[in-house]
């Protein structure tokens, strides 16, 4: 009986742009909160969580406050559906250890499928 082993070549571990900072909160932005002509300046922070949940939060009375809680891919989306104003550049976020699920570092399934492998 005879077999053909076919090698394939190792995968390349590709570092990522930016290495995670230590830090956990960074600052995303404002927003205005309240009735019209009475509004207030709310700034805007956003906080990375361990399992990869991402929140944006708030200080008051020497408190934090949780705006929203939401996965990785949510991330640019949710400042403008909270209406937050200088929100961070896609740069500036995978600085802050945001990876970009549409970025070249995400592998294309599709191709992978047409290959034939499943």
């Amino acid at each position: 009986m005879s077999a053909t082993v076919l090698k394939f070549p190792r995968r390349k571990k590709v570092p990522p742009r930016y290495p995670k900072p230590r830090q956990r909160v960074f600052y995303a932005g404002h927003r205005y909160v309240g009735p019209q002509l009475c509004q207030d300046v709310q700034q805007v922070y956003l906080k990375r969580h361990g399992d990869g949940d991402w929140s944006l939060i708030f200080y008051a009375d020497g408190l934090s406050w949780e705006i929203d809680r939401f996965p990785s891919n949510d991330v640019p989306f949710k400042f403008e559906e909270h209406g937050i104003e200088f929100a961070p550049s896609y740069s500036e976020l995978e600085e802050m250890g945001w990876q970009d699920p549409t970025g070249e570092n995400v592998t294309e399934m599709a191709y992978y499928r047409l290959v034939g492998f499943k």
